[in-house]
């Protein structure tokens, strides 16, 4: 009976932020908190001292840690504070409220409509032949690599690429925190993920000094990279996609990527797919698959959608359970 009623609770929130984030997306970066995290960063990040590699990777680690106490401590005390004026014993309208905080919270962690829509644009520069344009949409909303030199099917590719990857770090992550640490733990991976997209780069001071986001990002993506090429794989049984194709890519090209993770779900996305995707000098994945086209963003966008459905169970019985567990053993309210 716990669990019924926490899992409950916890699709009511999952759903309920669903539908908040497909309607209206995200707010402006001034406006969000992820926004907030940034300049928190970059503030930090002016500050560095100048010196040895291991200075500067302490500064990374003190950066990372600070957000994460500061991210988690503001958290909780929203939560405190609205649970306290909720009166929520054996109260509807408490309940109620609790509901609309987690919302809110979830839904400000993930972000899975500006995915889309991200990829829309290079799929809409593609469809009208405006190379310059379709470059333009991948550099500025996508990747960090150069663009100049990419023909139309390399610039479908990477944007397929970024955008499969970035199912992991904008909503199975987030989902996956959420599910295991409520608000607090999502919004502490939301930092650690924006402190390694800010500073986690091979280059001048950040070689060590965004070392420790890096390697942070990569053990909190451990599980929820793994967790986003299943959920692929299990969306690939759909018509028209290729369900076996997925998983054999997946297993035998996932840690062809420089990173631990991000091969996962590329992986899971070009086998169910059927295409090949390739970042020249550093990996081809699914190598016996085409070469992608404009059109191939828009059957992309649609198994991103079933794999976010077909995400929602597992981690909806896994927040249930985790609730239950901790009312069980503190007598604590929902939520």
């Amino acid at each position: 009976m716990f669990l019924l009623s926490q899992a409950f609770f916890s699709a009511a929130v999952f759903f309920a932020a669903i539908i908040l984030d497909l309607t209206f997306g995200d707010p402006p970066t001034i406006l969000h908190p992820v926004g907030w995290q940034g300049w928190f960063i970059s503030i930090l990040w002016k500050q560095r001292p100048a010196g040895s590699k291991y200075r500067l990777f302490f500064f990374g680690l003190f950066i990372v840690f600070s957000g994460i106490v500061i991210t988690s401590g503001i958290v909780v005390f929203i939560q405190l504070g609205i649970k306290h004026l909720a009166i929520y014993k054996e109260s509807i309208p408490g309940f109620i409220i609790i509901v609309i905080l987690n919302v809110f919270l979830l839904k400000g962690s993930f972000s899975f409509r500006n995915l889309l829509r991200a990829g829309d644009g290079v799929a809409a520069a593609l469809s009208e032949g405006d190379m310059d344009e379709a470059r333009h949409q991948l550099s500025y909303h996508l990747v960090s690599r150069p663009v100049d030199s990419l023909d139309a099917s390399a610039v479908a590719s990477a944007a397929m690429e970024s955008l499969s990857e970035n199912f992991t770090d904008s909503v199975t992550a987030p989902f996956f925190w959420y599910s295991l640490g409520g608000p607090a733990a999502a919004w502490c991976y939301r930092y650690v993920n924006t402190a390694d997209a800010m500073l986690g780069y091979r280059e001048g001071d950040r070689e060590w000094g965004g070392k420790a986001a890096a390697r942070m990002d990569d053990v909190l993506s451990w599980v929820p990279a793994r967790f986003a090429g299943w959920m692929i794989c299990a969306a690939a049984v759909l018509p028209r996609l290729d369900a076996r194709g997925a998983v054999r890519a997946m297993r035998h090209d996932s840690r062809k990527c420089s990173s631990p993770n991000s091969g996962w779900s590329m992986a899971a996305a070009a086998g169910a797919l059927g295409l090949r995707f390739e970042k020249v000098g550093n990996y081809i994945i699914n190598d016996g698959g085409s070469r992608p086209e404009g059109e191939d963003l828009k059957r992309l966008k649609r198994l991103l959608r079933w794999s976010l459905v077909f995400s929602l169970p597992p981690v909806i019985l896994l927040n249930g359970f985790v609730l239950s567990l901790i009312q069980r053993t503190f007598n604590l309210p929902v939520g």
